[in-house]
């Protein structure tokens, strides 16, 4: 019998992408899911050939801030109790601080940082009164290593792996786990979506991206990390110079800085 068969998941960002592919492979190892995106019609064409019993879609803005809490109690009231949270909607961003609008940080850091905080603090006491649940969070390899024009992005993502490395000492007491999850280079329209210095749409994808994982490769490899509730995973080819980095940053940091000035990621 599948781990995730009978547990319910919800997938944040599961109209595309990783969030898409990783709800799909808990659908198909028997697992409820839950579909939270801002696009309706995206969720219901992508899982037209799912079995509708075990998946529940649920359009809505994780940028409405103050809508959050209030949502996830009608999520817990509709569904019953939540098992696995999948923290994975974000937006990514290309520019030079120096160049860059501030405005263009606030957009970041709100979806990719307070509206995960959000989320986990809104659905947190519910898996502390039930004793039991898992917290998983997608935060990027920019999240653990910084380069040239990622600076908001790799803000947002350095924040949250600050943030949940907090509260795993805080939660495990009452059966809660946190795993956070890394990935390097997967083929998804991340950069295509990606802000600009302005905020506007990047558009292309000259960022490598196709080169890495495929989104039904980085889900199998995301839901191996959940099963074995590991603390932190990176998700990415082993050619990946997202694993090269890591490495070299850790244990090389000068060479990683000597390298961080000629690589743009």
């Amino acid at each position: 019998m599948s781990y995730f068969k009978g547990k319910t998941v919800i997938v944040t960002g599961a109209s595309s992408g990783i969030g898409e592919a990783t709800a799909k492979d808990f659908l198909s190892k028997g697992a409820k899911v839950i579909l939270v995106s801002r696009s309706e019609s995206k969720m219901r064409d992508s899982f037209k050939n799912f079995n509708q019993d075990l998946l529940s879609i649920y359009p809505f803005d994780l940028t409405n801030l103050h809508d959050i809490d209030s949502f996830v109690k009608t999520l817990i009231e509709k569904e019953g109790p939540i098992d696995i949270l999948f923290n994975n909607a974000g937006v990514s961003q290309f520019g030079y601080f120096e160049k860059s609008d501030l405005a263009v940080l606030n957009k970041i850091m709100e979806l990719n940082f307070f509206s995960v905080v959000q989320f986990t603090k809104s659905i947190l006491p519910h898996m502390i009164d039930k004793k039991s649940g898992q917290i998983v969070t997608n935060t990027s390899v920019a999240g653990l290593v910084g380069s040239r024009n990622r600076s908001f992005y790799s803000s947002a993502k350095f924040a949250l792996h600050g943030f949940f490395d907090s509260l795993r000492s805080e939660i495990i007491q009452h059966n809660v786990h946190v795993t956070l999850i890394a990935p390097g280079r997967v083929a998804t329209d991340i950069g295509i979506n990606a802000l600009t210095e302005s905020g506007q749409p990047y558009g292309r994808d000259d960022r490598g991206h196709q080169k890495g994982l495929t989104s039904p490769e980085a889900a199998k490899r995301i839901l191996n990390a959940i099963k074995s509730k590991k603390r932190e995973a990176v998700i990415a080819k082993w050619n990946d110079i997202a694993w090269l980095a890591v490495y070299i940053r850790k244990f090389f940091p000068s060479f990683y800085f000597f390298l961080a000035r000629r690589i743009v990621a």
